[in-house]
């Protein structure tokens, strides 16, 4: 017999599937329930709605990158593979799952989306820390040599890079 925990992953495994293949607009409840091989009540027991349940999917993948992220940059001792990565991963695996995630998104009500922003923000924060570990790491072996605080960089580096924000404005160059 399966927990209440296991039913709830195994929601979450089929909607994550179908979101992928399918997409989130062509994606039911009734299509979750089938493919997880539970009643849709049971659905209806651990989600109020299908924007319940992709929320649940993004943490997901969120947990999953992050941990992708911090198990491959902890893999490499020098400072400009750490960097490489902390930049290239997160647009590598972003691209990855783009579609579903735009696609889901420009679909969710208002209520969702700030949901999401929230959520972003906190993820925003989690990814900043892990930029400014490499920083510092270089900082620490003698590879990078900064005049600005570390946390300003990981702004620039972060909103840059990884958000492609052409509306960064940066007042003093050298």
């Amino acid at each position: 017999m399966q927990n209440g925990i296991e039913k709830r992953s195994m929601i979450i495994n089929a909607a994550e599937t179908l979101f992928e293949r399918y997409g989130y607009q062509k994606t039911s409840l009734d299509d979750i329930a089938r493919e997880a091989q539970l009643g849709k009540g049971t659905i209806y027991y651990y989600f109020e709605s299908k924007e319940d349940i992709f929320f649940e999917v993004v943490k997901e993948h969120a947990e999953r990158f992050y941990k992708i992220l911090k198990t491959e940059l902890n893999k490499h001792p020098k400072f400009e593979d750490r960097f490489s990565n902390a930049i290239r991963l997160p647009i590598k695996l972003v691209y990855e799952h783009a579609a579903t995630l735009l696609e889901a998104v420009k679909n969710l009500p208002n209520s969702y989306l700030q949901k999401l922003g929230s959520f972003r923000q906190e993820n925003k924060q989690r990814i900043m820390d892990l930029l400014s570990e490499v920083i510092e790491y270089g900082i620490s072996q003698g590879e990078v040599s900064i005049t600005i605080p570390v946390d300003k960089l990981v702004n620039i580096i972060f909103d840059w890079f990884l958000l492609c924000d052409a509306n960064i404005i940066i007042k003093y160059p050298e």
